[in-house]
């Protein structure tokens, strides 16, 4: 281009002569106005087409780079959005990693970028395109790389295809497990000799069917509002059975309370069982009574899963093991005599990676066990006050894992954890939920039903045993709506008498002593946790009661954090 710019014609150089000619003082020689005219305007029309001819090379070429380049941002962003989609679909499958990679691949092949060479995941940089990798840089974490070929179309003459290669991670972050750093939930008073690990001071408890909702079951209960009482309320499924005031429980749901037992790389086979579950057993002595304490425990276990989304595969795969508990499943009735029932045995470990196995409790469930709605389960109240755990295959000792003993399985609520503590003064602690560093800036999202009963007030504790600010409002019982002006703050003049136990600080604390506050209805609570937060082997926060008297507590509990718990990391 630069050589045709500096190009020069005969024409233009007599033109310049000309108009060096009409500055000599010497006349010309009858020159011809007409002729010297139209000569000069040919003559430029000449040099403007010339040059416009050679100009348009280079134009027609930035166009069609400009347009490929146009083209190729949009693949890119296409490439990207697939290994985007591609990742977020693996992530929860982890940690089994042929699930998460299959499934990858899968959502990559959706979105149009199917592996030349699938099979393999080592030729990514020199195999055929397009390539399509998955791995996993860390635990918890998916890596999907695709790498495309995209044509040159326009620009074609001067340039050849193109490579465009994009990647996304995604993470799964880790869910909020509820309970207790052991493998047995709501232990409650169980001798620790017996136990093998120190009791959790609380039990897992589930409403009858016809105890109001009212007395702490915001799920298992079928009518809310109603008569509170211990003894049979008639109240279904006719009209003229209904307890008096009372009306159904919108919130009734047999599948809320799900626990979760995770096996680790490496352990053995486990068992799963319960503690008591019969509703005519007398803890005191031990012994079957003719009075009813509760209702019939229904359970179903589900697995094996090497899936994190853990309420998505117990909806989409049917239970192995069903049962109805009986009324005298009681201490001097179990199998061995120590008051455990196992309900599976001997569940392998679901994958190389670990994997889970759940078990889904009810005080009642219509659509799979009481075909007819005249039965006895209609009658049946109280509270059920039991617990589960998950044990080496062949013991009945339940056992805290760690690094040194993965061996041991975890066991936690899934969405809902139902507890009862009927404790004396000052018995007033218990665990909550392991917060993770992975948690470390997150809001968490507390919510508990019916905290009033024999307790003064409530505070949250940290694993470094320091009482934490928080925020909380108000739920609506029926419609889970949330009431009040606002989230209102904890403070360290909040009623500080009333927030005191012995050898700690007492604030911030929740007062729950005002019944009607918090009788039958749902507190929200947030907590923010620091952005430098960090646990190791003890990250297990408590929830405190502060009370004068016994603490009889029948509640629920969620914990939970604002955000999507599954996101895209790079």
């Amino acid at each position: 281009m630069t050589a045709v710019l500096c190009a020069s014609s005969p024409e233009l150089e007599t033109d310049l002569t000309v108009s060096q000619t009409t500055r000599n003082p010497e006349p010309l020689q009858d020159p011809s106005p007409e002729i010297t005219s139209t000569t000069s305007r040919r003559h430029e029309a000449g040099y403007i087409l010339a040059q416009s001819a050679l100009l348009m090379i280079p134009l027609m070429l930035f166009a069609a780079l400009a347009t490929d380049l146009g083209f190729w941002y949009v693949q890119a962003r296409r490439s990207q959005g697939a290994a985007d989609a591609a990742a977020l679909a693996g992530a929860p499958m982890l940690p089994n990693f042929d699930d998460a990679e299959a499934e990858g691949r899968a959502a990559a092949i959706r979105n149009g970028f199917v592996d030349a060479t699938p099979n393999d995941n080592s030729d990514f940089e020199t195999g055929p395109l397009p390539q399509v990798e998955v791995s996993s840089p860390r635990p918890g974490s998916l890596q999907v790389r695709i790498r495309q070929a995209e044509r040159s179309f326009l620009g074609g003459l001067v340039l050849g295809d193109v490579v465009i290669e994009r990647f996304a991670i995604a993470e799964a972050v880790a869910p909020i497990n509820m309970g207790n750093p052991t493998s047995a939930i709501g232990s409650g008073t169980i001798p620790e000799a017996e136990l093998g690990v120190p009791p959790a001071q609380s039990w897992i408890a589930l409403n009858a069917y016809c105890t109001d909702a009212e007395r702490g079951d915001h799920f298992g209960a079928g009518y809310t509002n109603g008569t509170q009482s211990n003894i049979y309320n008639n109240c279904g499924p006719t009209a003229t059975d209904v307890i008096p005031e009372a009306f159904p429980n919108p919130n009734f749901d047999p599948d809320a309370y799900v626990f979760v037992a995770e096996m680790q790389p490496g352990s053995a086979a486990i068992d799963l069982s319960i503690f008591e579950p019969g509703y005519r057993c007398d803890a005191a002595t031990n012994t079957l009574t003719t009075s009813d304490s509760g209702g019939r425990i229904h359970y179903r276990v589900y697995g094996p899963s090497t899936t994190k989304n853990h309420r998505a595969f117990v909806e989409a795969n049917a239970p192995f093991a069903t049962g109805l508990l009986p009324a005298d499943a009681c201490y001097n009735n179990s199998p061995k005599g120590d008051g455990w029932f196992p309900i599976a045995q001997s569940l392998s470990l679901p994958s190389a990676e670990g994997g889970f196995y759940y078990i889904q409790l009810a005080s009642r469930n219509p659509s799979l066990f009481d075909p007819d709605p005249a039965d006895s389960f209609w009658l049946e109240s109280g509270i059920n006050q039991f617990s589960v755990m998950a044990s080496p295959a062949g013991t009945t000792k339940a056992c805290v894992f760690s690094a040194a003993n993965t061996t041991c399985p975890k066991l936690y609520a899934l969405e809902w954890l139902p507890l009862y503590r009927n404790l004396p003064a000052n018995e007033d602690e218990f665990f909550l939920a392991e917060i993770v560093e992975e948690h470390a800036g997150a809001t968490l999202v507390v919510r508990v039903f019916d905290a009033s009963d024999g307790a003064d007030s409530m505070q949250f504790e940290n694993p470094d045993g320091n009482s934490v600010p928080f925020q909380y409002r108000w739920a609506d019982h029926s419609v889970l709506n949330l009431n009040g002006t606002g989230y209102r703050e904890t403070s360290m003049t909040q009623a500080f008498d009333t927030c005191m136990w012995a050898g700690a600080g007492g604030n911030p604390c929740l007062v729950t002593s005002p019944y009607s506050d918090f009788n039958d209805h749902l507190i929200e609570i947030h907590l923010e946790i620091p952005s430098d937060y960090t646990c190791s082997t003890n990250c297990w926060w408590k929830v405190r009661y502060s009370s004068t008297g016994a603490i009889g507590d029948r509640t629920n509990w969620s914990i939970g954090y604002i955000g999507d718990p599954l996101r895209l990391v790079e």
